[in-house]
């Protein structure tokens, strides 16, 4: 994959003398996670903010070093796991589907194996859905917008025939403020053969991962999710299915312990 940066953030990149691999590889900063270990490699994320003229922009800065995956295009040599959340973010820019904004990317082979950086605009005014479901009740209104604006996200998504396939609460942002929403962790993203198909994989992992989620959310979210005022057979047959596929694998967890 090409190197990329968005235009708009190279002169700011420019100013700090950060708009090359090499200076941002061997940036020193905090991490914001500590690094993820794994065959080898590693994963880990710092949290930079930069002064524009007076103004603080947020900027989430990716590196990894031979941290890598099988794909069915690369079953030996394999592929860096940020290559394909890359590739899927400006996939999702191109079609209007909310996520963070891709501000670089590029990728090196080195003796050590592949070197990677990945780096995203800060959402502002965003927090994870986890979080929000978790803290003390707000108003209802509010649950309502965000509850909706989930849906409308993800009908658009799936729309696509893409997949999360790792959809739970914490990688779903919410503005409780301005009532929107936006995907996040993207290198699990597949196409599916079918939407259906999207559909059933991603919402029976969101509806087995947010325990926090009453019945009547729950509700609402199937409503504006399939785009109906009220409850019909399609909406009682998906319920029904995502009900049993919950249903399925608490049998299949219990038994495995």
């Amino acid at each position: 994959m090409n190197d990329y940066l968005a235009p708009d953030w190279q002169p700011l990149l420019a100013a700090q003398g950060l708009d090359d691999f090499d200076a941002l590889w061997h940036l020193e900063a905090d991490w914001f996670e500590p690094p993820n270990q794994r065959r080898g490699g590693w994963s880990g994320v710092v949290r930079l903010s930069l002064d524009d003229g007076g103004q603080a922009r947020g900027l989430f800065l990716k590196r990894q070093e031979n941290h890598t995956r099988k794909t069915w295009r690369h079953p030996i040599a394999r592929e860096p796991t940020f290559r394909a959340e890359a590739r899927n973010l400006r996939l999702l820019e191109k079609h209007g589907i909310p996520a963070p904004r891709l501000v670089y990317y590029a990728e090196r082979r080195t003796p050590a194996g592949w070197r990677v950086i990945l780096a995203t605009a800060e959402l502002e005014g965003f927090i994870p859905l986890d979080q929000w479901l978790a803290a003390p009740e707000g108003d209802a209104r509010t649950r309502h917008r965000l509850t909706t604006a989930i849906a409308r996200l993800l009908r658009r998504f799936h729309a696509l025939g893409q997949a999360h396939n790792a959809l739970h609460a914490k990688h779903i942002f919410v503005d409780p403020q301005g009532g929107r929403a936006c995907l996040i962790d993207l290198e699990k993203m597949r196409p599916r053969l079918t939407r259906r198909q999207a559909m059933l994989r991603d919402l029976d992992s969101l509806n087995r991962h947010s325990f926090h989620s009453s019945r009547s959310d729950r509700l609402r979210f199937l409503l504006a999710y399939l785009d109906k005022s009220r409850v019909d057979d399609q909406v009682r047959a998906l319920w029904r299915r995502l009900a049993a596929m919950a249903e399925r694998k608490q049998r299949r967890k219990n038994r495995a312990s």
